[in-house]
């Protein structure tokens, strides 16, 4: 017992989340939920605490912090109004929401104990100075920090500085979802910050009703006796209360026991309404005259008095008639609750049965108003085999045991349980990529039960592993022989890899698909003239057709040493003398680039590229002939005969040679005047045999 009772403040989460299904089979969400359970277990405990509550997010449903929605002191029914005026939507800015209380706790002067109840389905976010890029996410679709990223530091915090103000934080965690991915360690931590230890877990209506009363009773330390405990009366909504212990059995509460159908709340009691007899019917009233059954004004029937019996007469089945009384001293029983007497009316001197209304909690028997059964708690619950059954009290108080609901599973703790899955016996189904088989269990409730995830390379089909038909690397593409491009995906469904066509290439349009990429290639743009040669620096290059259909150019390997790339092919560097150094099929020629061995050709010239700076002046004619234009293959001299490149002078005698070739030389001599023209045939001869024999 106390004067002034403790306060206990709710700090209730109704951020968006709070609208979806706390477990699979639940039919209610956990804002309707809640909406059921918290309202109750105020009522309940309305002898043990005043009641303050703060709904968060604020205003906007967006991250403002929760405000005062009800004061210390809110009644069971302005707590159920506020949760049925409410719909849950955005953040969940616990961090500031549990600041906000402190504030408003503080600022009342409480001279009892103070507790924070924070009831949350989730983790605290709405931290707009945390990194969304580095924070730990907690919404990965969220672009904001404010959303996206775990407000846990601070929301500790929130709870150490109640609890420095002595102020304990109480945490329950609502949902499935509490217990993974970490989320159960924040709310713990929370929780030991608020020196409460760790977070009380629900995860139904049920869970959720036993941690807010486990709360409660740990926090109450006195109570107020609501009334007179075995009192009745009549709520306001018509409802019939009865007063009885609280659920610690020790502080007295109202708690409501209502009427059956048909029947209301009079005087807190259940009562028939006033139509309670048939239009004619006759009967003998209580006075002992004769009544008859009228239907009054609004329809409403009533017993009024059609004959009042006189002296001598006595009332029987309606009727007035002479006295033949009853046995003085004999008892019976009307109804339940009321036993008669018989007894002599000196007034109309006859025996006659008087009435007598059995008082509160006691019940006719035998003629005899005697004491009536009260072994049950009006209200309280049992199970009986699959059936739940009620304590329930009659209009006088007495107690007896009644069925009230049959269970279509199991009953436990006085209420049905309900089972998780609704699944057939002996079916099986996949669970992503694993079997699974309806079975029951400890409770006859059937479940799905996991065998091993099916292996790599296959998949759960039917209730069964099946083993993936195309094997392909993911993300790898190729070309289709109809000129689609296909792309290694991972099916849906199966999550097997297998082609699929994911475009096609403009065939008519002249484009291609490339083999070893799976791209489209734009039409054919050849770079060069199929076996060309050119020099990229020191690397030779040649025109090849590649598998695209186009021509382009392929590096050989690059010269070596002193080589020079010269049109598209590596030539060895030589020597100018008498004894030239270059190999057979070559002739050591003077180029722009330095003196080079070149292929020659049969008759001793020199095979040159399609350099325009192959071209020499051709040797000239004897006998005053004239001289020829130089080409890659020697000019002709007037008179003369075919020779290599080089310049001829006119010779006195008719002595033809063949010029020596040599790129861009012109040193191809024709005949020698005088003397010297045998000189300069066995000079040419000699040197075209030494550059034979190299």
């Amino acid at each position: 017992m106390c004067n002034q009772l403790p306060v206990l403040f709710l700090v209730q989460d109704m951020s968006g989340s709070m609208d979806e299904i706390p477990t699979a089979g639940a039919t209610l969400t956990k804002w309707q939920s809640a909406q059921q359970v918290v309202p109750q277990v105020v009522n309940q405990f309305a002898n043990r605490f005043r009641f303050g509550v703060s709904m968060y997010p604020g205003a906007n449903n967006g991250c403002a912090a929760g405000s005062v929605d009800l004061s210390i002191g809110a009644s069971p029914g302005q707590v159920q109004s506020l949760y049925n005026s409410l719909s849950p939507g955005g953040g969940t800015p616990t961090a500031t929401s549990l600041t906000s209380a402190k504030n408003y706790l503080l600022s009342q002067g409480l001279g009892t104990p103070a507790y924070v109840l924070l009831i949350t389905d989730g983790l605290p976010n709405c931290n707009a100075s945390l990194n969304a890029a580095t924070c730990q996410s907690i919404d990965p679709n969220a672009t904001s920090a404010e959303y996206k990223c775990l407000d846990d530091t601070r929301t500790t915090a929130s709870a150490a500085a109640l609890n420095a103000a002595g102020i304990r934080v109480y945490v329950v965690g609502f949902g499935s979802g509490i217990t993974s991915a970490g989320n159960q360690a924040v709310l713990n931590a929370v929780a030991a910050a608020g020196g409460t230890g760790t977070a009380y877990i629900a995860s139904n209506q049920a869970q959720l009703t036993t941690a807010l009363n486990q709360v409660a009773s740990t926090a109450s330390t006195c109570c107020l006796n609501a009334c007179t405990q075995g009192s009745t009366r009549c709520a306001a909504n018509g409802q019939r209360q009865v007063c009885q212990l609280d659920g610690a059995g020790v502080c007295t509460v109202w708690a409501n026991n209502n009427c059956p159908n048909m029947t209301t709340c009079s005087g807190g009691s259940c009562v028939a309404c006033s139509n309670q007899c048939t239009a004619g019917a006759t009967r003998c009233g209580s006075s002992g005259n004769a009544e008859v059954c009228q239907v009054g004004a609004g329809g409403c029937t009533s017993w009024v008095v059609s004959r009042a019996c006189t002296y001598g007469e006595v009332c029987t089945n309606g009727q007035c008639s002479g006295c033949s009384g009853c046995t003085i001293g004999s008892g019976r029983c009307v109804t339940g609750t009321v036993a008669e007497r018989c007894e002599f009316d000196i007034f109309t001197g006859c025996s006659r049965w008087t009435a007598q209304s059995c008082s509160h909690g006691s019940v006719c028997q035998s003629g005899q108003c005697r004491a009536c059964n009260t072994t049950c708690t009006a209200g309280s619950r049992r199970c009986s085999g699959q059936n739940v059954e009620t304590c329930t009290a009659d209009s006088q108080g007495c107690t007896a045991w009644a069925q009230t609901q049959t269970c279509s599973n199991f009953c436990s703790g006085g209420a049905c349980g309900v089972c998780g899955t609704n699944c057939t016996v002996g079916a099986t189904q996949c669970n992503g990529n694993t079997a699974e088989a309806c079975v029951r269990d400890m409770n006859n409730c059937p479940v799905w039960q996991s065998s091993n995830p099916c292996a790599a390379g296959s998949f759960c089909e039917n209730g069964g592993c099946r083993g993936c038909p195309t094997m392909c690397t993911l993300g790898a593409k190729r070309c289709a022989p109809s000129g689609a491009v296909e792309e290694c995906r991972q099916m849906a469904g199966t999550g097997c890899p297998n082609w699929t066509t994911i475009g096609a290439c403009n065939i008519s349009a002249g484009e291609r698909c490339d083999p070893a990429t799976g791209a489209c290639l734009p039409p054919c743009m050849d770079q060069c003239t199929e076996g060309a040669g050119r020099c990229s620096s020191t690397t030779p290059q040649a025109c090849e057709r590649a598998d695209t259909g186009c021509t382009v150019w392929r590096s050989r390997a690059a010269c070596m040493g002193t080589d020079v790339c010269t049109s598209g092919a590596c030539r060895a560097r030589c020597t100018p003398g008498e004894i030239e150094t270059c190999g057979q099929g070559t002739v050591c020629t003077t180029t722009s680039e330095g003196r080079l061995c070149l292929p020659g050709l049969s008759d001793g010239g020199v095979l040159m590229g399609p350099d325009p700076t192959d071209a020499g002046s051709g040797g000239a004619g004897g006998n005053g002939g004239e001289a020829g234009a130089g080409a890659a293959s020697g000019g002709t001299g007037g008179g003369g005969v075919t020779g290599g490149a080089g310049s001829g002078a006119k010779g006195g005698n008719s002595v033809l040679i063949e010029s020596v070739g040599a790129r861009s030389m012109g040193c191809g001599c024709g005949a020698a005047e005088g003397s010297f023209g045998a000189l300069a045939l066995v000079w040419a001869l000699r040197r075209r045999r030494a550059s034979t024999l190299r």
